[in-house]
């Protein structure tokens, strides 16, 4: 149980640390995370929750892209 306690703590604090780096480290820190992260989610099988909430993602900013061109044409007409 002493071991669940210190483990927990320690992952805690890493934790906050990455993303207090992250946080500071500036664009180039944000970059290289992201690639880290892409590279993981393509090693998962298709059916994986996060390739599936990514791919809606990307549908709903393509659907989001097209509703805001038919709304300016709509207001500029």
């Amino acid at each position: 149980m002493k071991r669940l306690a210190i483990f927990t703590v320690l992952a805690a604090v890493v934790m906050i640390a990455m993303r207090k780096v992250v946080q500071t480290g500036g664009p180039a820190v944000r970059a290289r995370c992201s690639e880290i992260c892409e590279q993981i989610l393509n090693q998962m099988p298709e059916s994986f929750p996060p390739n599936r909430m990514m791919a809606d993602l990307k549908s709903l900013k393509e659907q989001t892209a097209r509703i805001l061109d038919v709304l300016e044409h709509q207001t500029e007409s």
